[in-house]
């Protein structure tokens, strides 16, 4: 999934000229606190909304007060893992997008962004969790998901989370089934440590935690 994907058809871009009072009210009405500045198609600027309320000037022009050095933005083919990492990074609550020649081609909101990132990781598919800790050096995707259809399952998603301090890291996977039994029997003859298992609506709020903590992990 691209940055393409996520753009929000009700997301209009400011113009320079437009004036503060105007960028606060769309602001308040479409829920973010970010608005990229277009002028001809070209990307020229980012406005927050703590800006140009501390300008209190709501007749002046929002380029009186828009960042212009370093404005944050996606190319459109960018995944949607970078896209949330550059979110997660500059606190952003809409990201612009342009395409190969540069041209703004809308923006990305956190909340297009995390419903799409949730379809991404099947959160709401039933199933199960089952939660692998190992050695950085021994992790598998491959080998993980052969077990998996070996028992007659489906991975649906899976993730990693690197445990602070040390070589080893965490592995979130969610699985179409319910009947752990037979997974976790081979998981357990292959050596590989189960350190959690959730099935039922305690999955779906144990990965959804965990995709939290992702989220959170994703920023530096």
């Amino acid at each position: 999934m691209q940055a393409t994907d996520l753009i929000s058809p009700e997301l209009v871009p400011l113009k320079p000229q437009d004036d503060i009072g105007r960028a606060l009210d769309r602001m308040e009405e479409l829920h973010v606190a970010h608005l990229p500045v277009v002028e001809n198609l070209r990307l020229v600027g980012l406005v927050k909304d703590q800006d140009l309320s501390d300008r209190n000037a709501p007749l002046e022009p929002v380029s009186s007060c828009m960042e212009r050095v370093e404005v944050p933005f996606v190319r459109s083919t960018q995944h949607i893992y970078e896209v949330v990492r550059l979110m997660v990074e500059r606190n952003l609550s809409a990201v612009p997008v342009i395409d190969e020649l540069g041209r703004y081609r809308g923006a990305a909101t956190e909340q297009i962004a995390l419903r799409k990132l949730a379809e991404v990781t099947n959160i709401r598919e039933v199933g199960s969790v089952i939660t692998l800790e190992m050695n950085q050096v021994d992790y598998s995707l491959h080998e993980i998901a052969r077990i998996v259809e070996g028992n007659d399952g489906r991975l649906l998603s899976a993730f990693t989370q690197s445990l602070p301090g040390s070589n080893r890291i965490e592995v979130t996977l969610k699985i179409n089934r319910e009947d752990l039994s037979s997974i976790l029997r081979t998981f357990e003859r292959y050596d590989y440590y189960v350190k959690t298992t959730y099935q039922g609506s305690r999955a779906e709020e144990d990965l959804r935690e965990r995709f939290e903590g992702l989220m959170r992990y994703l920023q530096p």
